[in-house]
Parts: C-alpha cells; sequence; structure tokens
C-alpha cells in the first residue's frame, strides 16, 4: 500500500495565507507538502524524477497555473496538476484541461474536497 507521504504535493500560490492555511491542512491529513511563493520558484527546484502532484494557483505574478502546466509538459513532466482560481469558469476549466491540468478547483478551496482530489491522484499515480 502507498503511503500518501511518499509523494510529494507542491502547493505553488502567490498567497501566503492560502499557502499556510491549505498547506497545513493538506500535512494534517497525511501528505508531505512543499510551498513556493511563485512559479519559478517552483520550478528552479523541481526534480523532473519526483512523484506527487501539483497545486497551482492560476493568477501569480510571473507565470500563471496555465504557463506552469505548459512549461512541465514541455520538460516531459507527466505530473498532475490541479489548478485552483478566485475566478474559474467552465471556459478556464476547459482551457486547464486542455492544457494537460487534471481539473481546476474555485477558491475558497474546500479543504475536504481538495484533499480527497490529491489522496486520489497520488494514490492513482502510484
Amino acid at each position: 500500500m502507498t503511503d500518501l507521504a511518499d509523494n510529494m504535493v507542491w502547493l505553488v500560490d502567490d498567497n501566503r495565507s492560502v499557502r499556510d492555511s491549505t498547506g497545513a491542512f493538506l500535512e494534517a491529513m497525511g501528505m508531505a507538502v512543499r510551498t513556493h511563493a511563485s512559479a519559478l520558484d517552483f520550478l528552479a527546484q523541481f526534480d523532473p524524477d519526483a512523484r506527487g502532484c501539483v497545486i497551482a494557483d492560476y493568477d501569480m505574478p510571473g507565470m500563471t497555473g496555465l504557463e506552469l502546466i505548459a512549461v512541465l509538459r514541455g520538460r516531459g513532466s507527466l505530473l498532475p496538476v490541479i489548478v485552483i482560481t478566485g475566478r474559474g469558469d467552465a471556459a478556464l476549466e476547459q482551457r486547464v484541461v486542455a492544457a494537460g491540468g487534471l481539473t481546476m478547483l474555485n477558491k475558497p478551496v474546500d479543504g475536504l474536497e481538495l484533499a480527497d482530489l490529491v489522496e486520489k491522484t497520488l494514490l492513482k499515480a502510484a
């Protein structure tokens, strides 16, 4: 059986309170979490051989969540990416999925819904 802590959850959001609260919640659910204030910060530390999933805010300075998906796919990474946003709609969700993202969730994100989605994603990827 796969331990959730064997996989990393990278939480990329420029909003510190979102990073801190969401990261703490996912850790309390038994997940290993690393937080990053920007997509560029995440990419600078990204290990292409790592396992897990990415939760990325859509609207960040420097690089959006969609652009982050494109960079990961361009580097050959198949890491699942969940995009979170405060301004999502069906058209943006379609763009996320078309870009290779797993899905989009609207903020404020329901913690239990996110944890369930991440857990299923990590178990499926194991």
